[in-house]
């Protein structure tokens, strides 16, 4: 009888590397750190990048895309590590790369709003 295969979970991405996380925070923080605050930075970094990557990978195939782009790995990195504010040419930029019937809704809504401070005053 073959022997039964175990199948482990494939092994973390390392992205980060331990010099880099020991200089920065002995160059640019001047401070010391332990081996094991390092190598749980790593470890804590390589998941967040890992999980943004998938991300970005899972919304460029929806695109019916085999190119990761700006907007997947923006809108992966807003989804798993928070929003930041964007710029009024970002939100521009945002805005325009919506479907016709996302942007029709997107005109009412300000036209709207618009009327509603008209009417205020």
């Amino acid at each position: 009888m073959p022997d039964k295969v175990i199948r482990l979970r494939s092994p973390q991405a390392e992205f980060i590397k331990f010099n880099t996380i020991k200089a920065y925070i002995n160059d640019i923080l001047k401070m010391r750190s332990s081996e094991s605050a390092v190598k749980k930075s790593m470890s804590e970094f390589d998941s967040a990048i890992e999980t943004v990557l998938k991300e970005a990978g899972e919304l460029a195939k929806q695109d019916k895309r085999n190119t990761v782009m700006d907007q997947d790995i923006i809108s992966a990195v807003e989804k798993h590590l928070g929003k930041r504010n964007l710029t009024w040419q970002e939100t521009a930029e945002e805005i325009i790369r919506k479907n016709p019937t996302d942007l029709g809704k997107i005109s009412k809504a300000i036209n709207d709003y618009i009327e509603k401070d008209q009417g205020k005053k």
